[in-house]
């Protein structure tokens, strides 16, 4: 294989795990250092951004929050079996030819070509690396055609922006926050005026949240990594 240029690495996790990747590091380790840095960051509503500012290499990664609890109409399944969050996450490194734009926009295509495999058993409950064989060919393959095709290989035909990704994010947030509270609560709140507070501070919360969703800001769950046999090498996740 030629060595690459534009995306340099790319990976989808689950809850902190890699499931896939693909790439290769021709800066003398500076992919694989920003990539770890990147896949460390917090999971957040929205973007999160690394740099390397000698080689100039610059890093993305989105989140998406998925609760089986939360319909989607936002309502709380109350016979849901009460599983916790998954947070998918989609990160990119990139060289300093392909700008932000292009390089989220090369992100959002890898979250929507895999949105029904995040919906088998592999994909929800596997290890490390479980879809390295089966899906990191098809990730290189997208990377090599940002390579070959430039900006061309960037227009998205999706008319879902990731705007509305981060703020299905939020609202997933705040309803598992509402759920936990209502299922662990002796009664019901009676008080007027106490509801018409917690609506008013739940709309603040929302308003800040997706400010900083916007800029990269908003705080959750860490990022971590664990082994597998694949069939495109990974060049961070075994690290």
């Amino acid at each position: 294989m030629s060595m690459m240029s534009g995306v340099l690495w790319s990976a989808i996790c689950r809850d902190g795990i890699v499931l896939a990747e693909a790439g290769e590091d021709k800066y003398d380790g500076a992919v694989i250092r920003l990539a770890q840095k990147l896949l460390t960051k917090k999971a957040t509503a929205g973007w999160e951004f690394e740099k390397a500012r000698k080689t100039k290499l610059h890093g993305i990664k989105f989140h998406v929050f998925d609760d089986a609890n939360v319909n989607a109409n936002g309502n709380i399944n109350v016979n849901g079996s009460g599983s916790e969050m998954k947070v998918w996450s989609f990160a990119a490194v990139a060289e300093k030819s392909l700008d932000s734009a292009e390089l989220r926009s090369f992100v959002e295509k890898i979250f929507y070509i895999t949105e029904p495999l995040r919906e088998s058993e592999e994909w929800r409950n596997g290890d490390m690396l479980c879809a390295q064989a089966s899906f990191a060919p098809i990730l290189l393959q997208k990377m090599e055609q940002v390579q070959a095709q430039g900006k061309l290989a960037m227009v998205n035909q999706k008319l879902n922006t990731t705007k509305e990704i981060m703020a299905d994010n939020i609202e997933m947030a705040l309803a598992r926050e509402e759920s936990l509270q209502v299922l662990h609560a002796k009664s019901e709140e009676t008080n007027v005026m106490a509801r018409q507070f917690k609506k008013r501070a739940k709309q603040v919360k929302r308003f800040k949240m997706m400010q900083n969703a916007k800029n990269g800001l908003v705080l959750g769950t860490a990022v971590t990594a664990v082994t597998a046999i694949i069939i495109v090498p990974p060049l961070v996740a075994l690290l």
